[in-house]
C-alpha cells in the first residue's frame, strides 16, 4: 500500500506542536541557495533513521534557519527609495558562523511549535573531538605515515607538533577511551602529526618554539577548560577522505567531471585543512600547596593566526608581543623588558613627511652588509626657522661628538667640496703615509701618525654558524632566532654592550 504522506505530515506537525525541542539532529545538506545559514537537519527522533539511498532528502530532513546569537541590521522601513546611495540602504552586522559539515550534531528548535518555523540553535561536539579547537594544539604523542615519521622523527628529531584529532575508526580497541582522572587524558591520546600545519611552522622556523610556534590550546587541555576562542574548519582537503556521490555532502567539496555543471560529479571530499584560530587562553591552572604555589601558569595568551601561519601573538606569560608573516620573512617582536626585534628578509622601509627621530641612550650602531648611503637631498625648501624670515638650512649633512670622530677607511678616503674644505683644531693638526710606499704630504707637520692611530671596529658572530658577522652583538635574523629576551642569559644589556668583553654563549 502506497504511504499515506499527509497522515504522516499531520502527525508531524502534531508531535512539533507538542514538544516544539529541543531535538537533536544532524547535518545532512549546508547549501542555501538564498545564502542565509539555513541548514537541512535529520531528525532521528521525527524522521527515523536516514536512508542515504532510497529515500530523497526532502522527506527526511527539516529546513533550518540559522539562530546567530548576535546579529543586526538597521531598519528598512526607515531608508530611501534611492537604491544607488549608500545613505539610503540597510546597513547589517552581527555574528556569523556557518556552516558545520556534514553530519555534526546540533539542536533544532520549532518556534511556537511550527514546523515552518525551525531554528538550528547550537552545534554539539562528539566524543572526544576537540583536540583541535581552538589553537590546533600540539603533542608529544603523535605518528605520522612512512615519509613522515622519517622526516620528523629521524631527519629532523622533533618531539612535539601539532595533531589532528584521532583516527577512533582505525584504532584497535585496546585504547583507551574513557578518561577516569581529572588530571589526565588518556582518551585517544595518539594523534596524527597535522601535516599543513606543522610544514608551516618548519618553513617559518617556529617548529620547536613552544611560544611563538606550537601551543597547547585546545580544549582537551585540562578540565574545566581554560582554553577559549573560535577556530575556522578551513579548505577543503581534496587529497584527504573521499566518498561516492549521495545525498548528503558538502558542497564545496564537489570533485566536478565539468566545473560548469554543477551536477558533474562522481566523487566529493569531505575533509579539512584546518584554519584561522583566534584563541584566549587563561593558561595552564597553578597548583598550590598550602600558601606557596608549586607551579605557575602557563601559556596565558590572545592568539590571531592564520591557516598559512601568519599570526599577532599577545603572550601574557612571557610579556610579550610578536608578530610574523606567513613565510617567516619578516617577524616583530616587543620584548617583556622593553626590547624592539625587528627582521625582514627583504627590505626595511619608513617614510616620514616631517622628521625622523632617532635617539640611543647608549650606542647607536649602523651596519649594512654592502655600503652606508647618506644624503640630504636639500628637496625641501618650503620650510622657514622660528622667528625668523630666513629659509631653514637645506641639503646639509652634520656629524658632531662630544669626544672623539673616528674614520677608518678600509681603501681610499675621498672627499670632494663644490667650494672649500675647511678644517681647525684646537691643537695639532697631523697627517702622515706609510713610509715603505714614498707617499708625499704637501703640508707642514712636525708630529707623527703612525697605523695604530685607528683599528677596525671589532665584529660578532649573529648566528650559531659563525657565517655571519657584525658590529653589533645582537641582530635579528630568521627564525629561529637565538636571542629572543626568554632565551636565557644571552639578551641582558650588560651582554649586549658592544664596549665591553662579549660574555656570550660561553658555556
Amino acid at each position: 500500500m502506497a504511504e499515506n504522506r499527509t497522515t504522516k505530515f499531520t502527525d508531524l506537525a502534531q508531535e512539533i506542536k507538542q514538544f516544539p525541542g529541543p531535538y537533536v539532529g544532524y547535518v545532512k545538506n549546508p547549501t542555501d541557495v538564498n545564502r542565509m545559514g539555513r541548514l537541512f537537519v535529520h531528525i532521528p527522533e521525527l524522521h527515523g533513521k536516514y536512508d542515504e539511498i532510497n529515500k530523497s532528502q526532502s522527506q527526511q530532513t527539516v529546513p533550518c534557519q540559522y539562530c546567530s546569537p548576535f546579529a543586526g541590521q538597521t531598519p528598512l522601513a526607515n531608508t530611501g527609495d534611492d537604491p544607488r546611495e549608500f545613505a539610503n540602504t540597510q546597513k547589517s552586522y552581527g555574528f556569523w558562523m556557518v556552516p558545520p559539515d556534514i553530519d555534526t550534531k546540533v539542536l533544532v528548535m520549532f518556534a511556537n511549535g511550527n514546523p515552518n518555523q525551525a531554528y538550528w540553535i547550537g552545534c554539539v561536539f562528539e566524543d572526544f573531538i576537540n583536540n583541535m579547537t581552538p589553537g590546533i594544539a600540539s603533542s608529544s604523542n603523535f605518528v605520522g605515515n612512512e615519509s613522515e615519521n622519517a622526516r620528523y622523527f629521524d631527519e629532523l628529531s622533533l618531539e612535539n607538533v601539532p595533531v589532528a584529532e584521532a583516527q577512533r575508526k582505525a584504532e584497535s580497541l585496546n585504547v583507551s577511551r574513557l578518561n577516569t582522572k581529572a588530571r589526565e587524558d588518556i582518551a585517544f591520546r595518539t594523534r596524527p602529526v597535522h601535516t599543513p600545519y606543522t610544514e608551516t611552522l618548519i618553513a617559518q622556523g617556529l617548529i620547536s618554539d613552544d611560544i611563538r610556534g606550537t601551543t597547547s590550546a585546545s580544549g582537551r587541555r585540562e578540565t574545566p577548560s581554560q582554553v577559549f576562542g573560535i577556530s575556522t574548519p578551513g579548505p577543503i582537503d581534496f587529497d584527504g577522505q573521499r566518498t561516492n556521490k549521495k545525498e548528503s555532502i558538502n558542497r564545496h567539496g564537489k570533485i566536478y567531471s565539468d566545473s560548469g555543471d554543477e551536477f558533474a560529479f562522481e566523487r566529493v571530499a569531505h575533509s579539512r585543512l584546518g584554519g584561522n584560530t583566534f584563541v584566549m587562553d587563561d593558561g595552564v591552572p597553578r597548583f598550590r600547596e598550602g600558601n606557596q604555589d608549586v607551579t605557575e601558569i602557563k601559556d596565558e595568551l590572545i592568539r590571531l593566526r592564520t591557516r598559512s601561519g601568519a599570526q599577532l601573538l599577545l603572550h601574557n606569560t612571557e610579556g610579550l608581543v610578536y608578530l610574523i608573516n606567513n613565510d617567516g620573512t619578516a617577524w616583530m617582536e616587543f620584548s617583556k623588558n622593553g626590547k624592539i626585534d625587528i627582521y625582514a628578509k627583504d627590505s626595511v622601509s619608513i617614510h616620514t613627511e616631517n622628521d625622523f627621530n632617532l635617539r640611543a641612550e647608549r650606542d647607536l650602531n649602523i651596519e649594512a652588509g654592502r655600503n652606508v648611503n647618506i644624503k640630504a637631498t636639500g628637496q625641501n625648501t618650503g620650510d622657514t626657522l622660528v622667528n625668523s624670515t630666513d629659509d631653514a638650512t637645506t641639503g646639509r649633512v652634520r656629524i658632531e661628538s662630544a669626544a672623539n670622530t673616528e674614520l677608518f677607511i678600509g681603501s681610499d678616503g675621498l672627499i670632494k667640496a663644490g667650494s672649500n674644505v675647511k678644517a681647525f683644531t684646537g691643537k695639532d693638526f697631523l697627517v702622515n703615509t706609510d713610509p715603505t710606499n714614498s707617499g708625499e704630504i704637501h703640508f707642514n707637520t712636525d708630529g707623527k701618525v703612525t697605523t695604530s692611530v685607528l683599528t677596525a671596529l671589532a665584529t660578532y658572530d649573529i648566528t650559531d654558524s659563525d657565517t655571519t658577522q657584525s658590529i653589533t652583538k645582537r641582530v635579528p635574523t630568521n627564525e629561529p632566532y637565538r636571542e629572543h629576551e626568554n632565551k636565557p642569559a644571552n639578551t641582558e644589556p650588560s651582554l649586549t654592550d658592544r664596549e665591553q668583553p662579549d660574555q656570550r654563549f660561553l658555556g
